[in-house]
């Protein structure tokens, strides 16, 4: 399985096109690959430029945090098989990873729509 999550410098898992960084962790392999995240400096489609690199890259699942994705980048990952670990906050991603059975037993395959990031 691969698990991907974007990165802030500090290592705290933060929205889709808000940390420099994206990080796949492959569970057989017991390794993670680091990227620079392509939504990162984009003025329009960070959330979907993201997505495509997980499509790209195999993601199985990603962790996430509200206002992660919007309507969009939900639905293009949603149709592509992707599942979400859902948290209530940015944690740091060594954390998730260190518990990381006990967070895929809450994976899921939807995301509830006040957690969707709306334009404002």
């Amino acid at each position: 399985m691969r698990i991907a999550a974007t990165l802030t410098k500090e290592g705290l898992i933060s929205k889709l096109p808000d940390g420099p960084y994206i990080v796949i962790f492959d569970t057989e392999k017991k390794d993670a690959e680091k990227y620079d995240n392509p939504g990162f400096t984009l003025k329009e489609g960070r959330r979907s430029a993201v997505v495509n690199l997980f499509i790209d890259k195999k993601v199985d699942t990603v962790i996430t945090i509200p206002e992660s994705f919007c309507d969009i980048s939900y639905g293009k990952a949603k149709s592509n098989g992707i599942r979400f670990i859902r948290l209530n906050e940015s944690l740091p991603y060594e954390e998730v990873i260190e518990n990381l059975p006990t967070y895929l037993n809450n994976a899921t395959s939807d995301i509830p729509e006040e957690e969707l990031f709306k334009r404002r």
